[in-house]
This record gives C-alpha cells, sequence and structure tokens, in this order.
C-alpha cells in the first residue's frame, strides 16, 4: 500500500511539472526561447532552449505513462473485491417487515409447504 501511494503522489508531481513545461511552450517557437533575443550565438540560445524543453515534456509524459501503468499493477486485487462487496451489501435494503411477517405467518400455518400441482403434457392426436 506504501508504494501504491507513494506512485500516485509521482503521478501528481509529474503532473504539476508536466503543466507548467506545456504552458512555457509557445505553440509558433516564441515561447521562452523567444525571450533570450534569438541570438544564435549564445551558449543557451534560442534553438537549445526549445530542444531542452522538448525533451523535458517527452521524459515527464513517459514518466507519467509508466508511473500510471505500474500503479495499476500494486493496486491490490483482493482489497478493491473486498471494498466493491462492502460496497453492494451496504447499498441493498432489507425487505420491508410486512414482508418478513407474511413469511413467518406462511411457516407457522404451512400453508406454502404444498407443491404446486405439474402440469401434465397434452395426450397425442392421432
Amino acid at each position: 500500500m506504501f508504494m501504491y501511494t507513494f506512485i500516485t503522489i509521482l503521478i501528481i508531481v509529474i503532473c504539476i511539472f508536466l503543466a507548467l513545461i506545456i504552458l512555457i511552450q509557445n505553440p509558433k517557437g516564441g515561447g521562452v526561447s523567444a525571450s533570450f533575443g534569438g541570438a544564435s550565438q549564445q551558449i543557451f540560445g534560442a534553438s537549445r532552449t526549445t530542444d531542452v524543453i522538448e525533451k523535458t515534456t517527452w521524459t515527464l509524459a513517459v514518466l507519467l505513462l509508466v508511473f500510471s501503468l505500474c500503479s495499476s499493477f500494486l493496486i491490490d486485487k483482493k482489497t478493491v473485491a473486498a471494498k466493491k462487496g462492502a460496497a453492494a451489501q451496504s447499498t441493498t435494503t432489507a425487505p420491508p417487515a410486512e414482508l418478513d411477517e407474511v413469511s413467518k405467518r406462511l411457516k407457522e400455518t404451512g400453508a406454502g409447504a404444498t407443491p404446486m400441482p405439474t402440469q401434465q403434457p397434452a395426450p397425442a392426436k392421432k
């Protein structure tokens, strides 16, 4: 259970970072790289900035996919099934008290004890 919680927290952190990285990017190629003046001779020039942001985006996306798949394998199937069963039992309603009383009276009188007559097949016509 600890690993599942840990991976869930990692997934949330990755989602936040991924959203921030995507918001930094500009679809027209401007983004952060445009704020550096566009000089190609800089140490961290315009083309390198977009490469770093793009690689970071892809890395975070792949990590999100991997951790999501890992979390599905770490879920304890028996615990989930038990929780679903408990939830299903708590949602079912008990029969009304009137039906309980009627079934008690039938048992006391023996009215429901006789078997119902079976229907005989009709004779074949010749």
